[in-house]
């Protein structure tokens, strides 16, 4: 009887915890849905851009201390972001492709946002952490993260892991140690944020100690040992110093800004007292810690040169933890009635300029061209209820169905972007299309040479090595294979030295603009013919 007694007194417990077992396991699986679909959907599906695609050619070139781009150093590509590209293509075959450079950083994305969103969860509970993934993941930022957002996605999660344990725990051995892995994806740029955030902070358990700084400065020893072994104290000292080159990104606030849409706006509540009002003292404390960093960020990415790629990441984390706090406070609905009109004349602008692009835009564009008819009918039919929650949160005046109205704007961004700006990038500006034409006409790990700067971009579609002559009579001495292509453009190939191989025409391509490109080959027998012939020894 008393065994019964017991095991009656134990079940109440135990539906207790299978019932918070089973709530975690229902919000993280909802949690990495709305990751996976803002962020993963269509992940690779743009081509390279310029920096973009010199990751890609430093990844076929092999894992070393620094990347390698035309076969030579490249002071900008550093170990942690050539070996997360350089995994992905050994797990497709060894073969480089625009996915082993698109797919790590997504994923870096998404893993930021668990992070993130995980420290909502304990902060200000399990609804702060989903408008948590919200804010981070249907982003215009997180949905491009291609080079042209200035985004640094790799040693921006680190950064934003190291920032997060430094405002939870302090400067202990895991916050040095992310911060140890920032340096090794960016250089010293992450670790310089860390340092100056530890100052604004102003918190005992902030302070620089040991614990924070050894392990960066064990990792720059070991890296610094590694790479002059293989490469001159030159190419060395460049990789330390060419940040300091780039000069003061002036545009940083607004990038910040603008890569935080439609959510970023919202932060700005956080200066209404209603909303500060019902946060306890560690949720204030937290979001304080952020919007801190975001203006450390910003102010040092602007002011400081070589700052900037490296700040973008973690200011847009901060504008996002502030933003889905507001959220989870507009949900509320025990808001002040200024509070409320704030939140509403907030939301009302972002889902009016959103309706104004798509709808005329979206039937015009629609009607022109065929292929963009599906995303353009979705994006236009998710309109309508974008209307019709939006006018009944200003006749009831109640921010929750302007809050959904404006998730719909987030998702209309994401289809606009996966079904229409990327596809007409891929097709208007993408080096793709020229470098497949010109990959197709040279046997497969045969190198291209060139005498001049092409883009990364084209030399990463082709899909073959290529290498850089610092003068074309140097194309004598390569060595390799009995015949070799270069690609040039027009006027290069008419003026061919003659103190030079010889060159063969083999195709003419016209560009973008109109130019000509010329893909040349040594004389000697037809490469294709030569390729077969090695294969089958």
């Amino acid at each position: 009887m008393s065994v019964d007694v017991a095991t009656e007194n134990q079940c109440p417990e135990s539906r207790s915890t299978q019932e918070r077992i089973s709530t975690n396991t229902w919000l993280w699986a909802l949690l990495l849905a709305i990751g996976a679909g803002f962020i993963l959907v269509g992940g690779g599906r743009q081509d390279l851009g310029y920096a973009d695609a010199r990751l890609g050619l430093a990844a076929r070139e092999g894992f070393g201390p620094l990347g390698q781009a035309f076969g030579s150093w490249e002071p900008t590509l550093w170990p942690g972001k050539l070996g997360l590209s350089t995994i992905w293509a050994w797990g497709e075959g060894r073969r480089v492709t625009s996915a082993s450079v698109r797919w790590p950083d997504a994923i870096a994305g998404l893993i930021a946002g668990v992070v993130l969103a995980g420290r909502a969860r304990r902060v200000f509970g399990a609804r702060a952490a989903v408008f948590m993934m919200l804010a981070w993941c249907g982003t215009l930022g997180l949905m491009d993260r291609t080079s042209t957002t200035g985004l640094d996605m790799i040693s921006g999660l680190a950064l934003v892991i190291a920032i997060d344990r430094l405002l939870s725990r302090g400067s202990d051995w895991v916050a040095g140690f992310f911060t140890a892995l920032a340096f090794l994806a960016g250089g010293w740029p992450p670790v310089a944020l860390v340092g100056l955030l530890t100052i604004v902070l102003g918190r005992r358990e902030t302070n620089l100690r040991l614990p924070l700084l050894i392990p960066p400065a064990l990792a720059a020893i070991a890296w610094s040992v590694w790479s002059l072994q293989v490469m001159s104290v030159e190419v060395w000292t460049a990789a330390f110093t060419l940040p300091l080159t780039r000069g003061s990104a002036w545009t940083l606030p607004l990038m910040v800004l603008v890569l935080g849409l439609p959510w970023s706006p919202l932060a700005g509540l956080v200066a209404s007292r209603s909303v500060r009002e019902g946060w306890t003292n560690p949720e204030r404390a937290f979001v304080k810690g952020w919007l801190q960093t975001t203006g450390v960020c910003i102010l040092s990415g602007t002011a400081i040169p070589g700052l900037g790629t490296a700040a973008g990441l973690p200011a847009l984390a901060g504008l996002a933890f502030a933003s889905a706090a507001v959220m989870d406070r507009l949900w509320s609905r025990d808001l002040g009635r200024g509070a409320t009109k704030a939140a509403l004349a907030v939301i009302t602008p972002l889902v009016l300029v959103w309706l104004a692009l798509v709808v005329p835009g979206g039937i015009y564009i629609a009607s022109a061209v065929s292929y963009y008819r599906p995303p353009l009918f979705v994006l236009v039919g998710l309109s309508l209820p974008i209307v019709i929650l939006w006018y009944l949160s200003l006749e009831k005046f109640e921010p929750r169905r302007a809050l959904i109205a404006l998730g719909l704007v987030a998702l209309s961004l994401k289809i606009a972007h996966m079904g229409c700006y990327a596809p007409e990038w891929n097709y208007r500006f993408s080096q793709g299309p020229w470098g497949r034409a010109v990959g197709q006409w040279v046997p497969p790990r045969w190198p291209v040479y060139v005498t001049t700067d092409w883009s990364p971009a084209l030399a990463f579609a082709i899909d073959r090595p290529v290498r850089r002559l610092a003068s074309a009579k140097l194309l004598t001495f390569q060595k390799g294979q009995p015949v070799h292509h270069v690609l040039l453009h027009d006027e290069e190939f008419k003026h061919w030295p003659d103190d030079a191989p010889p060159l063969v025409e083999v195709a003419s391509f016209t560009d973008e603009r109109g130019g000509t490109r010329v893909l040349a080959r040594t004389e000697g027998e037809q490469p294709w013919r030569i390729a077969r012939q090695q294969a089958q020894r």
